[in-house]
């Protein structure tokens, strides 16, 4: 067990709206599938996982000038 980490994992839940799809590629989000909410839109857990690493990139570049 480290210094910063849990035994126990937090239960996040979240409301989605009716008809719930990814705001990139518009699949739809099922009801028990993972999904993301960033900036308060919904990705589907391919999209999210591209649109964090993207929005890195992009933190880094800023960093670097």
């Amino acid at each position: 067990m480290g210094l910063f980490s849990s035994s126990r994992k937090k239960e996040v839940t979240a409301v989605l709206p009716e008809n719930p799809c990814c705001c990139r590629c518009g699949k739809k989000i099922k009801e028990h599938s993972r999904f993301m909410i960033i900036d308060g839109q919904v990705y589907c857990e391919k999209c999210g996982y591209a649109k964090r690493d993207w929005d890195l990139l992009e933190l880094h570049a800023l960093i670097d000038d």
